[in-house]
């Protein structure tokens, strides 16, 4: 790994050395690269043990309480951790154009890794090419999922980004924009590879892979500078099974498929040096969104029309809104983020199936997250946080639990 990471290193000097000859060159076959990335060292602190990923980085919510034979909480023991996994590495690109159309690329990493066996290791954040004509624009390759809206994304520090109440990932997709002046219409078709759904395989990308039928977003949007605003709709096709046992002990194959319906309106107001972002989303099996949700499966069902075997599914989901106040100007920085969510879908008729996804046992979360940054220089950057989440648990029994966090973080910007 460590021979890797030095190759990567030398590769993207060497392509920055090249962007410097390339840039001098005046002939029309220019290619520019410029090599950029950060060091963003994190420590944090909470005041119990949470639902997390990434050595603790990467925040959901509280754990329930758990009680031991003498009544106390075992989830209730405060942890200490500090890690610079977020440090990114990234090489811009941009070549003449071609049919009629500004082309530019961009290839990005971090250290997270793929999965969190994988913490440390360099993975895949970004990697698109984007063709920009007068009217349109297309984009194909890994980027932020459509219902991530860039424009209008939380001013928060910490990885999770507002998750569970913002949703977090990145898909690879081909995504297609028409420009009527300030509205743009949106289509995308995408594919989950870091981030996938969960089901009888645990999180698979096969669900989706076996529906031949990509994850599709329709979104308009309104943009006149000061004013940011839109809607989305996400339709989601699983076929979670390809083959089944049925009660006589064989194996059959089936071929059942469910549909899933998201959507979402978001907003942005820029007014002087503060900004004001806010987004609502009812989710629909988005856990590989990191929101709260995912389906339920029947019991096995048998037709006795036609000697066939089956599960139904019911998808469940969350609505969920934040609002994330700003100030985007001057060496210090202040904001907050507030976000609430609520489950929707499971109710008596699924008692006793199957339930995949995230958040089954909870029935509402809220988060309340000052912040406040000092902006030393362009490149060197302090960040201070205190992240509330609370919890209400449905099982094995009603109750509320909060976690605090405080987090500390530099960035050094290159």
């Amino acid at each position: 790994m460590r021979r890797i990471l030095l190759i990567a290193i030398a590769l993207f000097i060497g392509f920055n050395t090249v962007a410097q000859d390339t840039t001098a060159n005046k002939n029309e076959n220019k290619v520019k690269l410029s090599f950029y990335g950060d060091i963003n060292p994190q420590i944090y602190a909470d005041t119990r043990k949470v639902l997390e990923g990434r050595e603790g980085e990467m925040l959901f919510y509280p754990l329930p309480e758990s009680l031991d034979a003498n009544g106390n909480d075992i989830n209730a023991v405060p942890q200490l951790n500090m890690v610079a996994i977020t440090s990114r590495l990234g090489l811009r690109i941009q070549t003449p154009d071609m049919l009629g159309a500004k082309v530019s690329g961009l290839v990005e990493g971090d250290f997270t890794g793929a999965t969190g066996s994988g913490i440390n290791m360099l993975r895949l954040r970004h990697a698109y090419m984007d063709m920009r004509w007068t009217n349109s624009e297309l984009l194909v390759g890994q980027y932020w999922t459509p219902f991530v809206v860039h424009e209008v994304m939380p001013g928060t520090r910490p990885l999770n980004m507002g998750a569970p109440f913002h949703p977090y990932s990145r898909v690879v997709q081909a995504r297609y924009t028409q420009y009527f002046g300030a509205i743009e219409a949106v289509g995308v078709a995408a594919f989950q590879l870091d981030n996938k759904s969960s089901g009888p395989l645990g999180g698979s990308t096969e669900y989706i892979r076996n529906s031949c039928v990509p994850d599709l977003t329709a979104m308009i949007r309104y943009n006149s500078g000061r004013l940011f605003l839109g809607a989305g709709y996400n339709f989601l096709l699983l076929k979670p099974r390809t083959s089944l046992v049925g009660f006589d002990g064989l194996t059959y194959t089936t071929n059942t498929t469910f549909a899933s319906h998201s959507t979402t309106v978001f907003a942005k107001y820029q007014f002087d040096n503060w900004s004001l972002r806010m987004q609502a989303i009812a989710a629909e099996n988005m856990d590989a969104h990191l929101l709260l949700g995912g389906y339920a499966e029947s019991q096995l069902q048998y037709n006795t029309s036609d000697n066939s075997y089956y599960y139904n599914y019911k998808p469940f989901g969350c609505y969920t809104m934040w609002v994330d106040f700003g100030k985007s100007t001057g060496k210090w920085r202040p904001g907050i983020f507030m976000g609430y969510g609520e489950t929707f879908g499971l109710d008596d008729s699924v008692d006793g199936w199957n339930i995949y996804g995230r958040g089954k046992d909870i029935h509402y979360l809220w988060r309340v997250q000052p912040r406040i940054g000092y902006y030393l220089s362009k490149n060197i950057q302090f960040f201070g946080e205190i992240e509330y989440t609370v919890a209400e648990y449905i099982e094995p029994y009603r109750h509320n639990v909060g976690n605090m966090r405080f987090i500390l973080s530099a960035v050094y910007a290159f």
